[in-house]
This record gives C-alpha cells, sequence and structure tokens, in this order.
C-alpha cells in the first residue's frame, strides 16, 4: 500500500511540477501557464499549492514507510537532479 501511495505522490510531483518546469523551456508552455493564471488567479494557486501538499506527502508517506526507501529516495532525488542539470544550470550560465 505505501508503494502505491508514493508511486501517487511521485507521478502527481513530475505532472504537477513538470508543468511549471516547462516554462522554461518552452514558450508555449509559459504562455499556457500565465493563461492559466490569469484565467483562474488564486483558485490556480491555490490548486498548484494543494497539489504540492498532495505529492510531498504522499512520497514522504512512501518514503518512510515502505521498505523500497532507499529506491523511492533515489527517484525523487534523480528527478531533480536531471531537472536541477538539465533545466536550471543552463539558466545560471546564460
Amino acid at each position: 500500500m505505501t508503494t502505491l501511495i508514493f508511486i501517487i505522490g511521485y507521478l502527481t510531483m513530475v505532472l504537477n511540477e513538470g508543468f511549471v518546469i516547462l516554462r522554461h523551456l518552452s514558450k508555449t508552455m509559459a504562455k499556457a501557464r500565465q493563461n492559466l493564471i490569469k484565467k483562474y488567479g488564486k483558485k490556480w494557486k491555490i490548486f498548484h499549492s494543494t497539489m504540492d501538499v498532495v505529492w510531498v506527502t504522499f512520497v514522504l508517506i512512501g518514503i518512510i514507510f515502505s521498505p523500497y526507501r532507499e529506491l523511492f529516495i533515489g527517484m525523487v532525488l534523480g528527478f531533480w537532479l536531471l531537472v536541477g542539470i538539465f533545466v536550471y544550470l543552463p539558466k545560471l550560465f546564460k
């Protein structure tokens, strides 16, 4: 059960944060995000913040209570390491 909770949290993280991260790589995605913010305003921020709480909670539950905690930690760190190297590091050097 904790594995399923982690997977749901991980997929939520990838989708929620991936959409936000893509704004740095694509003008189309940046515009789509701005349009969502313009259209929904505070509701968008509440939705995004709620998804942040959901993925962090589910990922932590999976890491704390699963026998696969090392794998799960590696998956989360791997995702953010790749994002850091391929998205934010190049932005830093621009």
